[in-house]
Parts: C-alpha cells; sequence; structure tokens
C-alpha cells in the first residue's frame, strides 16, 4: 500500500523556489492531504488593510514536497481525489479586478457553506464545487510568486478544471520538483472572472506520481476523457496559438496521428477556453478520438 501523509497549514511557503527547504519526502505513488487556511482573510474582514496583511499571505501554499526520484526532464502526474471546503469568503477590493471599479470600500463576508450551497444572501445561493487555485513546483532558477504571474511550471493558475477526478502534470524543473499547493476555492467561474473566487480554507488530498522522461513545455491535465493543454504568455494571442499547437503535438507526436488527421480533428473536436487571470492563459481541449 502506497504511503500517506498530512501536511498542516502552518507548513507552508509564501513562493515557489528550489531553496526553500521541503517539509516532507515521499516516493512516487504516494497520497498527501494538504491543509490550507484563511487567516488573511479573517484579518482583512478584521478591518487590516491589504497592504498591512501582504499579498504574498493571501496565497501561502502547503509545502514543498520532495519527490525522491524526480529531475528536470520528467513530469509530476498529481491526481486530485478529494477536495473538503469548511470556510469561505467574499471579498471585493477598489479598482481590483474587473468589478473592481463598482466599488470604492473593501468589502468582505463569510458565506455561509450548508447543504452543497454557498449561501450568499438569503436570496443568493450557489453550487459549492471545491477547486484547487494555486500548485506548482520550484523554477530551476529565482523565485516564483503564489499569486501573478502563472508560470509553465504552474503557480496561480485558476483553473475551474482543478477540482476532484482531475489529474495535473506539471513539468519538473529541479531535483524533486518541491510541489506546493494553496488556493482553494469553495466555487469560482470560469477564468476567475472578478480575479476572486469564493476563497476557501480546506484541505485537498492529492496522489502524487513521477512521470520518468515525460518532457513537457507547459502544464496539461486530464479530465474525463479529453486532455487539456495550456498555452501561457504575455497576450491572450499568443497564449492561444501555443495551446493549439501544444494539441497538435499531442495528438500528432502523442497520439499517432497523421498531421492532416490531427489538423481535421483539431477542426472539428478541439474546444479553447480561458484560464485564470494571473497570466493570458488559454486551454485547447482535446477529446479522446474514436476508432
Amino acid at each position: 500500500m502506497a504511503d500517506t501523509y498530512f501536511l498542516k497549514k502552518e507548513q507552508c511557503a509564501f513562493a515557489f523556489e528550489r531553496t526553500t527547504p521541503p517539509v516532507l519526502e515521499i516516493d512516487s505513488g504516494a497520497t498527501v492531504t494538504f491543509e490550507t487556511g484563511d487567516a488573511a482573510y479573517e484579518r482583512l474582514s478584521n478591518g487590516e488593510a491589504v497592504e498591512a496583511i501582504g499579498l504574498e499571505n493571501f496565497n501561502a501554499v502547503t509545502g514543498p514536497v520532495y519527490v525522491r526520484g524526480a529531475e528536470p526532464g520528467d513530469s509530476l502526474k498529481i491526481e486530485v481525489l478529494d477536495v473538503q471546503v469548511r470556510r469561505a469568503w467574499s471579498v471585493w477590493l477598489p479598482n481590483f479586478g474587473g468589478l473592481g471599479k463598482q466599488t470604492d470600500s473593501v468589502r468582505v463576508k463569510q458565506i455561509s457553506l450548508e447543504n452543497g450551497k454557498a449561501k450568499i444572501s438569503d436570496r443568493v445561493s450557489a453550487p459549492i464545487q471545491p477547486m484547487i487555485g494555486c500548485i506548482g513546483v520550484a523554477p530551476a532558477e529565482g523565485k516564483s510568486s503564489t499569486f501573478m504571474p502563472a508560470y509553465p511550471w504552474g503557480g496561480n493558475m485558476d483553473l475551474r478544471e482543478m477540482s476532484p477526478g482531475a489529474t495535473l502534470y506539471l513539468p519538473v524543473q529541479v531535483p524533486g520538483a518541491l510541489l506546493a499547493m494553496g488556493d482553494l476555492h469553495a466555487a469560482m467561474g470560469v477564468a476567475e472572472p472578478t480575479w476572486v473566487s469564493l476563497e476557501a480554507a480546506g484541505q485537498a488530498t492529492l496522489r502524487i506520481s513521477l512521470e520518468k522522461g515525460l518532457k513537457l513545455n507547459y502544464p496539461r491535465l486530464r479530465v474525463a476523457d479529453s486532455t487539456l493543454c495550456l498555452g501561457m504568455s504575455d497576450t491572450l494571442e499568443k497564449a492561444y496559438q501555443i495551446a493549439l499547437d501544444e494539441a497538435f503535438a499531442l495528438l500528432v507526436d502523442g497520439q499517432g496521428l497523421d498531421p492532416f488527421e490531427a489538423y481535421a480533428y483539431a477542426s472539428a473536436r478541439v474546444d479553447m477556453r480561458l484560464g485564470g487571470p494571473a497570466t493570458s492563459i488559454v486551454i485547447a481541449v482535446v477529446p479522446d478520438f474514436e476508432g
């Protein structure tokens, strides 16, 4: 039986960095539950300013976890087994996100979670759909933010698809990978339209495996019967092209189609979506093809 571990929210970091000491070392195939907190949102609700709290505290990540045998040129396979949220917040900040212009004051509300619903008010509720907002590995050099941008090795990607049942593949950059995750959401619209979800504290359980020799340029997901190829860049136009090129390479190099077959199949079946707002992210959704 594979090993299982639990990491407390206090075992955290505030950036992805190769010099951060790991809080846990595991073998491929281990299952790790990452607990996350919401102290920054509670402080904000008590009247502290964002500047006093520090942006890095809003996206603390639990970890990092060292995966034995992981080396650059490999990938981590991360299966999302479960995400549980226990407390959630809605936060509205002036001049932040697409609707920041609609308020002139900080508004913070704890959102009641009960019977599968997030109760926004007496009149309005939303289904609880727990997901992971920020997950990544350490970069080869320097420090990667947990807030923005996102990176080819992960970060604050805010992918609605990162919920139980999904499998994420991340390209390893340093020995041991140094995986960390945080920023749980109780619910979030695709592409996080307001730049804020129903931010949550809770825990996520992941099975972490090593895919030796699987060299990826960008993160990739498996959701149901589709592979999601991510493109990231400084503009949506460039990210769109990268995602489409990644999808074409998957069909030709990964699945053995000839170029025209891949082109025609992409024309007929590939969907294009947006990822989160921290970076220009476009996702090419490639359904499995039938013979």
